[in-house]
């Protein structure tokens, strides 16, 4: 049994080495070996030991076997043709002159003329026209009502094909990230161009000297302060104020900045926070040579010392935490401190949702460069707004509408509340 055996593995070696020596399957371009060693042919003795059986390829050569990677590393082995792949054409570059060549478009702001709003909806409407084929118009709307909803549903409900585009406010985002019941306003779904006015500002809350020369002042006579608003929500640190026990009484309805400042003068309110070099120092200048202005406290980011001291103040200005008789608890702070942030993504320009890919890659390529051009910095500056200016891109103004719906359902319920626009009418 055991010469059968030993028979029948000699065969079957002599029949191995016969093969690997006629190459096999081999490639027969591929670079042959160097001649084998002659081994000499075991005897019954190694057949019957217990080591292992050598493999035809180690009966024939000193050298390791090859593993396949590096059969196909080896420099000198011609390598097996691939297919030539089919050439994928790359998309049509955007005919904007076929596109927008000839065409109107309009930019609708639910602002009065005026206002800050609609300055950047002329001063952005000047700069595209540069940018665009030179046959195309552009022209503003101006739509006001409902504290700007009238205008944020004009641009929802256009047709998506990129002649209409238009900022919203700041309070119709608080809105919909608290409530989300602005019928077609998604957030996710419209395509965010980007805000020119997206950066803290400095400011401060000034009192008419007329009615008031301090924050005590006002506390020791019993004074309710009336500030001018154009709706709910729109003063976000008034109203937290007044929620603490703050002396403020808003006046809603007033259509804008231009609208408000005009109605401090006439003396219909006794505050104000437009108080700064762009907007008291430009439409108002008497205002700052009569000494009409009290500077009492700043929201998020005081007046520069030469600006307080052409006020007449002297030494710090306070932050509006820090007044007397106020008090709030973390919880507070926390939804505040989101009510300010969702306020510095003002003036945001947008698309309607729908609009055609490309037409929306062409319209953000324009807006990005608008955004660094040095003629259109210059008409912001010349406007008053220098202060304000600051590129706030679509993701910067996403991060803040995710922050306030990804805060704790106790933080939400308390910026909803202090937001104001919960009792804001949106049908």
């Amino acid at each position: 049994m055991r010469i059968h055996r030993l028979l029948a593995l000699g065969a079957i070696a002599m029949i191995l080495a016969l093969f690997a020596a006629c190459g096999g399957d081999e490639d027969p371009t591929a670079t042959p070996r160097p001649a084998a060693t002659p081994t000499p042919t075991p005897t019954a003795e190694a057949m019957m030991a217990d080591e292992p059986t050598p493999t035809p390829d180690a009966m024939t050569s000193d050298e390791p076997t090859p593993t396949p990677d590096a059969i196909r590393a080896d420099p000198t082995a011609t390598p097996t043709p691939r297919p030539t792949p089919t050439p994928v054409p790359p998309p049509p570059a955007f005919d904007a002159e076929d596109y927008f060549g000839g065409k109107t478009i309009k930019i609708i702001t639910g602002a009065s003329p005026g206002g800050g709003y609609d300055t950047f909806s002329r001063l952005l409407a000047a700069a595209a026209e540069r940018y665009f084929p030179e046959s195309t118009r552009f022209i503003v709307q101006n739509l006001p009502g409902a504290g700007q909803l009238r205008g944020l549903r004009a641009v929802l409900d256009s047709k998506p094909d990129g002649y209409t585009i238009g900022p919203t406010h700041s309070r119709w985002f608080a809105r919909q990230v608290l409530i989300g019941d602005i019928e077609g306003f998604d957030i996710d779904a419209i395509h965010i161009l980007g805000s020119p006015t997206f950066t803290v500002g400095e400011d401060g809350f000034c009192l008419d000297k007329d009615f008031a020369s301090s924050w005590q002042e006002v506390l020791d006579n019993n004074l309710e302060i009336r500030v001018g608003s154009a709706g709910p929500g729109n003063e976000p640190a008034i109203e937290f104020m007044i929620q603490n026990g703050a002396p403020f009484k808003l006046v809603y309805g007033y259509g804008g900045s231009s609208e408000i400042m005009a109605a401090f003068d006439r003396g219909e309110v006794d505050g104000t926070n437009r108080c700064s070099p762009g907007t008291a120092g430009r439409l108002y200048p008497e205002w700052i040579e009569q000494g009409r202005l009290v500077p009492i406290f700043y929201e998020k980011k005081p007046y520069n010392d030469e600006w307080l001291a052409n006020l007449g103040h002297s030494g710090p200005l306070p932050s509006f935490r820090d007044l007397p008789g106020l008090t709030f608890d973390a919880a507070q702070a926390e939804a505040l401190e989101l009510n300010l942030l969702v306020t510095e993504i003002s003036r945001v320009f947008f698309l309607p949702p729908g609009v055609p890919d490309d037409v929306r890659q062409y319209w953000q390529s324009v807006f990005d460069q608008l955004m660094e051009d040095g003629r259109f910095k210059e008409s912001v500056e010349i406007a008053g707004y220098a202060d304000d200016f600051g590129y706030g891109r679509s993701e910067d103004i996403l991060d803040i509408v995710n922050r306030v719906r990804n805060a704790s359902d106790a933080t939400r319920a308390i910026a909803l509340e202090l937001s104001g626009v919960e009792g804001l009418v949106v049908n």
